[in-house]
């Protein structure tokens, strides 16, 4: 690349000309670098751990949703049988599972462990900010974590043991491995860490299963085998990072992590086929955009922020020709695959899984037009105005910005992958709160750039405005952020609270433990569930073998404790009477009530009650 080239290519940081001043005492242009560079090292910490104390700060706080406690159910499965059989129309893929295995397998089975698998991920979403400093500056990057990290969805499904914030993850990753790439960046700590961790994922627990196959009915041999395998495995992956360090000084990297993480995104959910689609259209949005600008308004200026042109020609050159074409293609359709399916194969245990992948589509197509359609078309508006308005407002700006300046290709590919993700969900009629995790990601990477080129304007007005805004949004957001997190989790009219789990629930649990412990029987008591509503009941009471969820009205007489749902009170009289007493309702969520029935040798005397005194039928 010639020396022009380059200029163009210059960064705003460098741009300003600083003369020499020998031993004056005055800051050379490389101590001043140096010290925004330390500052905006500063900033990341600074941010990263904000992001992660929102996320990890009395995780335990809200009861379960239902569906992480079904998710939950799933885990406790494969962490105990080690089996898990991935099912197409059971919410979603399988790779949820496997992370939050990993961390239950260090941290136990709790809810600690399952929702941290994910709050983990919910801080390196944040972190992933920081690789666009290139491209949007480092005031934009900080800014744009800072909102990711601040934003209350974020947070709040962040603290959530479900699949989204692994998805807006993967969705990340892979833009930041495309610009990795085409910027011919040589591979860097981050990175190879990051292969390193994929290969011995890929490889050490299949060949820790074969070793349970081989040696399992002698513990030493088992024990032998399994470690000559370990050893044996990362003794392969240093040979393959090492290969792939070789390889165009490890550049290639960035897109294999691409390759991975664009088939990780399929493995999470299976709505990664809009937003890999919403991606390439914005791509195509943005050549057409600045063809437009150029014969409309005038040819852009130059690209003083982004390292390289971020252009097909540009990213075909990366690519090689002949030999170095058709390996870079295989290798990453390698990736793609084996990952794939490996994760759906349950790491070669259930073959079936390949093929469910494909049928979850057809499945979604029917549930994506009927289910969670009562929200209304204008409902991400609403919720994003009540509570990310900060985000809506500076991301229309960046937007706005964006595309007045059309010399910013990776701006105006932000803007149009934040927008087009907008829309193609508000096309959708399936509606959940959850699903706006997927815009909001690329509204806080065009709001950061959209701050970014506020403070850099030379218009001082232009400056003031990008500070105060910030401020206030900064502001607006740690507020909003702390009320929904902490305070209103459980209040069904915030946007993100959707049927969600109300914290009398937690009462319920403390009851059931408490009087398992008077039983004398402690988690072997027997607790029959005959409510026809119970989820995540299941999780909490995982360490009971003799819980039993029925969904329906049994016979009994034997069981230390019964739960029913209020619905069913007109019968529990009937059943129940003679030996059991109420002990009290608690909320499950809006609009359903669940009681508790004790045994009457275990009932508190003067606080139980006779079942027909609360219109359990006749005494």
């Amino acid at each position: 690349m010639n020396s022009s080239k380059n200029a163009k290519t210059r960064r705003r940081e460098d741009a300003e000309v600083i003369p020499e001043t020998w031993n004056l005492g005055i800051e050379t242009k490389d101590q001043i670098s140096n010290t925004k560079d330390h500052l905006w090292l500063l900033g990341c910490f600074a941010v990263t751990a904000v992001a992660a104390f929102l996320r990890f700060w009395r995780l335990e706080l809200k009861p379960l949703h239902h569906d992480e406690g079904v998710n939950g159910f799933f885990l406790t499965t494969l962490f105990r049988d080690g089996i898990y059989k991935y099912d197409p129309s059971n919410y979603h893929g399988p790779d949820l599972y496997y992370f939050a295995l990993a961390a239950a397998k260090i941290f136990g089975l709790n809810t600690f462990s399952i929702r941290g698998s994910v709050a983990i991920f919910g801080v390196l979403t944040v972190v992933l900010a920081f690789f666009l400093k290139n491209y949007i500056g480092k005031i934009g990057s900080l800014t744009a974590a800072l909102f990711i990290a601040l934003s209350p969805g974020m947070v709040y499904i962040s603290r959530y043991f479900i699949h989204e914030i692994l998805f807006a993850f993967f969705s990340f990753t892979i833009v930041i491995g495309v610009l990795y790439f085409i910027e011919k960046r040589k591979a860097g700590v981050f990175a190879i860490a990051t292969m390193t961790f994929l290969l011995l994922v890929c490889f050490l627990p299949t060949a820790l299963n074969l070793a349970n196959l081989v040696s399992k009915e002698n513990a030493t041999l088992f024990w032998v085998v399994r470690l000559a395998l370990f050893a044996l495995i990362s003794f392969l992956v240093l040979l393959i990072v090492r290969m792939l360090l070789a390889w165009n000084e490890g550049t290639p990297i960035y897109l294999l992590l691409a390759s991975a993480s664009a088939i990780l995104l399929f493995a999470t959910k299976e709505t990664a086929f809009i937003t890999i689609g919403t991606m390439l259209m914005a791509c195509v949005c943005v050549w057409l955009w600045r063809k437009i600008y150029k014969a409309v308004v005038s040819q852009p200026k130059e690209n003083e922020l982004e390292p390289v042109e971020l252009t097909w020609a540009t990213f075909r050159e990366r690519l090689g020709t002949s030999s170095d074409l058709l390996l870079i293609i295989v290798a990453a359709a390698s990736v793609f695959v084996y990952i794939g399916v490996l994760f759906f194969s349950s790491f070669f245990t259930y073959p079936e899984g390949i093929k469910k992948g494909f049928e979850a589509y057809a499945i979604w197509t029917k549930t994506g037009s009927k289910d969670h359609t009562q929200n209304g078309a204008l409902a991400y508006v609403k919720w994003l105005l009540k509570i990310e308005s900060p985000i809506l407002i500076l991301s229309s700006v960046g937007i706005l910005i964006a595309l007045l300046k059309a010399r910013h290709r990776f701006a105006l590919f932000a803007a149009f992958w934040a927008f087009g993700l907008f829309l193609a969900y508000t096309v959708i009629p399936y509606k959940t709160p959850w699903l706006a995790i997927s815009f909001i990601l690329p509204m806080c990477v065009i709001a950061g750039y959209g701050i970014n080129e506020l403070i850099a304007s030379r218009n001082v007005l232009l400056k003031i405005a990008g500070g105060v805004l910030t401020i206030i949004a900064v502001g607006v957001l740690g507020y909003q952020t702390y009320d929904l997190n902490f305070q209103k989790y459980d209040d069904d009219s915030m946007p993100y609270v959707y049927a969600h789990t109300t914290r009398g629930f937690h009462n319920l649990i403390n009851e059931i433990e408490r009087y398992a412990e008077k039983s004398g029987k402690g988690k072997d008591a027997s607790v029959e569930i005959v409510s026809p509503d119970y989820w995540p009941m299941p999780w909490y009471l995982h360490e009971y073998p003799k819980a039993v969820f029925h969904g329906n009205l049994i016979d009994t007489n034997t069981a230390e404790i019964i739960v029913a749902s209020e619905k069913q009170k007109g019968e529990l009289n009937k059943r129940y009477a003679t030996q059991y007493k109420y002990a009290g309702t608690f909320p499950l969520r809006p609009g359903v009530e669940l009681y508790l029935l004790v045994r009457r040798d275990l009932a508190d005397a003067g606080g139980a009650q006779e079942l027909y005194k609360i219109g359990a039928g006749e005494p």
